[in-house]
């Protein structure tokens, strides 16, 4: 009974600390996904197209894919280099700050961030 009550603890706070982090892996491979999907739709929609894009659309694009990441933490940035115009350049990027509530660590937020881009192709 000593031996379990010596190594039980330190197994939970392992097992909890691994399903944390597991979200986080989570929410960037959703980012990653979501980052893929609004820089598609920017290159698609340029100046040219009836329909031109706005950061505001690709923010609200990005938010759509993001599952369980914190509204609060999540910064979404679009940049055209030089313009909007066909064969100009798109760049998405999107940075997320997730809260962690392991115990006894000094780790109290997990930052990730991803970024793609394309050539606006319309």
């Amino acid at each position: 009974m000593i031996e379990m009550a010596l190594a039980l603890p330190i197994y939970f706070l392992l097992v909890y600390g691994v399903i944390q982090l597991s979200f986080v892996l989570f929410g960037f491979c959703n980012a990653t996904y979501a980052c893929r999907m609004a820089v598609r739709y920017a290159a698609v929609h340029g100046a040219g197209s009836t329909s031109a894009c706005t950061s505001a659309q690709l923010k609200t694009i990005v938010m759509r894919y993001l599952w369980g990441a914190p509204s609060t933490g999540t910064t979404v940035n679009s940049t055209w280099t030089p313009d909007n115009n066909p064969g100009s350049t798109v760049t998405v990027s999107i940075t997320i700050i997730y809260p962690t509530a392991i115990p006894f660590s000094s780790l109290s937020q997990v930052t990730v961030g991803t970024s793609d881009q394309a050539i606006i192709l319309q």
